[in-house]
């Protein structure tokens, strides 16, 4: 990893890193996606993804990440529902079957990938903690 980072940093040369460990991947990446059953459901800049999360999804994923600092712990977000096959995906929404903030439209709806901040992509039709400016220009589409 350390070798990785030296080149990265050294030639400049874009890394595809592909893992299930988020330690490894807010080290060496400037970027990430976090996909859900095969659909890239947020992008964005590491560091702001990792402190602010928008697809329900990911702040799963990053609440389940153990912190070592006591004084930083976190609730862990539990997800419930059924794991969706990934060769039979549900309609609309992919994560509506174990989402917390499911709505009916996620059932019917499948949502695009937008820009809702420069740089920052989410597929969801209720991201995780709006701006007040974002959300009510969103919400008026719906």
């Amino acid at each position: 990893m350390n070798l990785l980072q030296q080149v990265r940093l050294l030639y400049g040369p874009s890394l595809l890193v592909v893992s299930h460990n988020l330690a490894v991947i807010r080290r060496i990446t400037d970027q990430v996606g976090v996909m859900y059953l095969g659909k890239l459901v947020e992008f964005g800049a590491t560091g702001r993804l990792f402190r602010a999360p928008r697809h329900p999804y990911t702040e799963a994923l990053i609440s389940a990440n153990p912190i070592i600092d006591p004084a930083k712990r976190r609730h862990k977000i539990v997800l419930a529902g059924e794991i969706p096959s990934p060769r039979n995906p549900p309609s609309g929404c992919r994560f509506h079957t174990r989402c917390p903030r499911v709505q009916v439209r996620c059932h019917r709806e499948e949502p695009s990938f937008d820009e809702i901040a420069p740089g920052q992509h989410v597929a969801c039709f209720y991201p995780v903690s709006w701006p007040s400016s974002e959300s009510s220009s969103r919400h008026a589409r719906d």
